[in-house]
């Protein structure tokens, strides 16, 4: 049986977007929130209500794989499911992050790159592609209260 490759790339395209369809700042930030650097920040006792304090961040990158599924039908058939991998990560650098209540409440980014690899049943079908460093101008805010530091035992 032959596959119509182009449509299933272009169906493969519109699931990758559907996977990658969401805040990415939050997402980081709660990635930033659970890192035992901020662990202390999340304790009344040591950072006391309304004290405002900055973190800079040191050079780290956050990684996430997706799974985007095709599924192939023929006319009314389901034929086949084809499960593909899509790794990305998200690198950073220079990052500073404003905390008050036990919550990152904004922060400047520094600098960033990613890269990406997408693979079928375990194989690569590309080289990994990395973009170039850039830095991300400006700042970034959470509204209140902010993205939460657990608070726990580390």
């Amino acid at each position: 049986m032959k596959l119509a490759w182009d449509y299933v790339g272009s169906r493969l395209d519109q699931a990758l977007g559907q996977v990658l369809d969401c805040d990415v700042m939050e997402m980081v930030a709660k990635g930033w929130a659970e890192a035992d650097l901020l662990a202390e920040f999340a304790d009344p006792a040591k950072h006391p209500a309304g004290e405002q304090s900055i973190v800079e961040v040191g050079a780290h990158d956050f990684s996430r794989e997706f799974k985007p599924v095709i599924a192939v039908t023929i006319g009314s058939c389901p034929c086949v499911e084809l499960e593909f991998g899509f790794a990305v990560s998200a690198n950073f650098g220079g990052v500073q992050l404003a905390i008050a209540d036990g919550h990152i409440i904004g922060g400047r980014m520094g600098e960033a790159w990613a890269s990406a690899t997408l693979s079928f049943q375990g194989q690569p079908l590309n080289d990994p592609a990395e973009s170039r460093r850039m830095p991300i101008p400006g700042a970034f805010e959470f509204a209140a209260p902010g993205i939460p530091i657990p608070l726990g035992s580390r």
